[in-house]
């Protein structure tokens, strides 16, 4: 049901580090990750997620190479992109790219024009660089994560409309840079998650928008020690403030999948 349910989204689609992948070598990875703590698969030896569970990218790619650091905002995207090329020189053809950035620049107030152009540009350069496949990601809307309680407040309006503006404000920007070029593909995290917090029984879910599957206020990731109840990877949505379960990575890895399939076969 959860599965069929995250097909169904997608067929309505219009968070400086180094290398922490399983390969090490550019012609055997299949993919490069580049983005904040909502990719970070360890690199400062957690995952922030109800941990053990695994984020989404290492799902879609176990062996890829994954630059993201819980806490980047774009300029630290931008340390990602150098100390990639700076390894490797080029991105080849067949290697996925993904970009799943400025969650931690909306959190923070930066100014939306400014970081989407910011975001735009490094496109460009993994564009220069050879890259054929990049999946750019929307952002999730972070009024429905606990840490803005997923209720009617002024704080609550205020991020889910920086949110929407600032999807609203990438996707406009690529399509004026870029327009249709096919070596670009765009991930709609918005709605994939939206839909989990609009129907949570479809999905699997007995808890939905604003509450947390960790047990202590503030944390950023939680294990199986300090969740709220011992399944509460897989009945929560959110974790650690403005984070994904384990369940809500492995719907969001299929997804993901399912639209690289869409876009590049």
């Amino acid at each position: 049901m959860a599965r069929r349910a995250v097909m169904l989204l997608l067929a309505s689609l219009l968070l400086a580090g180094c290398s922490s992948g399983g390969s090490n070598d550019e012609g055997q990875a299949t993919s490069v990750f580049f983005g904040d703590s909502l990719t970070d698969d360890g690199s400062d030896g957690m995952r922030y997620t109800t941990m053990p569970g695994e984020i989404w990218a290492q799902l879609v790619d176990p062996d890829g190479l994954n630059y993201a650091v819980g806490g980047a905002r774009i300029d630290g995207i931008t340390g990602q992109i150098d100390d990639f090329l700076a390894e490797y020189d080029e991105i080849s053809p067949d290697q996925l790219v993904t970009v799943f950035a400025g969650t931690n620049d909306v959190l923070s107030g930066a100014e939306t024009a400014a970081v989407t152009a910011a975001e735009v540009d490094q496109i460009g350069r993994l564009l220069d660089a050879g890259a054929q496949k990049i999946l750019v990601f929307t952002l999730f809307d972070l009024a429905a994560t606990p840490a803005f309680g997923g209720t009617d407040t002024d704080a609550h309006l205020g991020i889910h409309d920086r949110t929407l503006s600032y999807n609203q404000s990438l996707l406009q920007g690529l399509a004026e840079r870029f327009g249709d070029d096919d070596r670009i593909g765009v991930f709609d995290t918005f709605g994939a998650v939206n839909g989990m917090v609009t129907d949570p029984a479809s999905y699997g879910f007995t808890h939905g928008a604003g509450e947390d599957a960790c047990a202590v206020p503030g944390a950023a990731w939680c294990d199986t020690e300090s969740l709220v109840a011992p399944d509460a990877d897989q009945t929560y949505i959110f974790a650690g403030g403005v984070h994904l379960t384990t369940r809500t990575n492995e719907l969001l890895a299929a997804a993901v999948k399912a639209r690289i399939e869409e876009l590049w076969g």
